[in-house]
C-alpha cells in the first residue's frame, strides 16, 4: 500500500441538484463564492503531479454518477469536507448530510491505512480506521475522535449487506482464486525446476506440498518453493484489510464508467483537459473561490 493515497466521499443520493445545492450553500455561508473555472494560472501539465498548487485559488468539487443510488465525490482540497469550517461545531460532510436528509461517508486510504468517516441524517458521526500517527493530532481526526480497535465495516449506517460485508465476500472469492492460482503455480515451478519430472510424480508432489506444508517446507527445496511461492502471491493477491475494503466499495459503488481512483489525471487536471468526456459521462464540476 506504501505510496497510494485516494480519497473519496460517497452520498446516498442521486439527485445531483440537491447536492450540488447543498454544497454550495454550505461553502458560500463561509464565505466562498462559487465561479466559474478561472483562466489557469500554471502549466497545465504541473496539475497532474501536483494538483494542489490551485488550492489557495481555488477549490474544484466533482459530482459523478455511482451505482445503487450513490453519488461519488471528489474534490480539491480532497479532505475538504472532513473538515469543519471556521466556526463550525461538525464536519462539512455531516451538514452536508443532515441538510439533504441522507447518508453519506468518506473512505481515505493513506500510504499507512485508512479512514472511514460515517455521517447520517441525524448529525450522527463515528469515524474508524487508522492512518498513522503523523496524521493524528491527539487520536483524533479533524477534531474528531477515531475508533481503532476495529475498521473495515461500516457502524452508524444501515447499508445493504453487500456493503457491509464487503471483507468477507471479498475474502471469499480471493480465496477460491488462490486455490486456482496456487494449483497453477506449482505446476510451472515443477517443470521449471524439475523438467524430468513423470506427470505422476508431479500429482504425488503435490499431495506431498498439500498433506504437510509445514514438513516440506523444512527442506531445502521447499523453501525455496516457498519464498517463489509467497513472492508471487504478495503482488497479486491483497491481504485482508482496509485496502480491500477500499477496493471492494469502488467496485460496488463507483459507476460506469467510474470516477472513484482519477490516477494519473487528478480532479482539477481534467477539469482543464476533459471537459468534453466529463459532459459526456453525467459529471458535474463545481467551482469556488476559497475562503481569504
Amino acid at each position: 500500500m506504501s505510496g497510494f493515497w485516494n480519497y473519496t466521499y460517497c452520498i446516498r443520493s442521486d439527485n445531483l441538484d440537491l447536492i450540488e445545492q447543498a454544497l454550495s450553500r454550505i461553502l458560500e455561508l463561509e464565505g466562498c463564492r462559487r465561479i466559474p473555472l478561472p483562466t489557469l494560472s500554471i502549466d497545465v501539465e504541473e496539475l497532474r503531479s501536483c494538483p494542489w498548487l490551485l488550492e489557495d485559488e481555488l477549490w474544484a468539487i466533482g459530482l459523478f454518477v455511482g451505482s445503487l443510488g450513490w453519488t461519488i465525490v471528489k474534490m480539491v482540497p480532497v479532505e475538504l469536507l472532513c473538515r469543519r469550517a471556521r466556526e463550525g461545531d461538525r464536519p462539512r460532510l455531516s451538514e452536508l448530510a443532515m441538510q439533504i436528509d441522507s447518508d453519506a461517508f468518506y473512505v481515505g486510504w493513506y500510504e499507512y491505512g485508512g479512514i472511514l468517516m460515517e455521517v447520517d441524517a441525524m448529525g450522527g458521526i463515528f469515524i474508524s480506521g487508522s492512518i498513522g500517527e503523523e496524521y493524528l493530532n491527539e487520536g483524533n481526526f479533524f477534531d474528531q475522535p477515531i475508533n481503532q480497535e476495529e475498521s473495515n465495516r461500516f457502524f452508524i449506517l444501515d447499508v445493504p449487506e453487500e456493503m457491509q460485508n464487503v471483507k468477507l465476500v471479498q475474502q471469499e472469492e480471493q480465496n477460491k482464486r488462490y486455490v486456482q492460482w496456487e494449483e497453477q503455480f506449482l505446476e510451472d515451478y515443477a517443470r521449471r525446476n524439475f523438467p524430468l519430472m513423470t506427470a505422476n510424480k508431479l500429482e504425488k508432489w503435490k499431495e506431498r506440498f498439500y498433506k504437510d506444508r509445514c514438513q516440506f517446507f523444512q527442506k531445502n527445496e521447499g523453501e525455496r518453493l516457498c519464498e517463489a511461492l509467497d513472492l508471487d502471491a504478495s503482488c497479486l493477491f491483497i491481504n485482508p484489510g482496509f485496502e480491500m475494503f477500499e477496493r471492494v466499495l469502488a467496485q460496488l459503488l463507483g459507476g460506469t464508467p467510474s470516477y472513484w481512483y482519477l490516477g494519473a489525471d487528478p480532479l482539477v487536471y481534467r477539469a482543464y483537459t476533459q471537459q468534453q468526456q466529463l459532459a459526456t459521462d453525467e459529471a458535474r464540476l463545481l467551482f469556488f473561490q476559497p475562503i481569504e
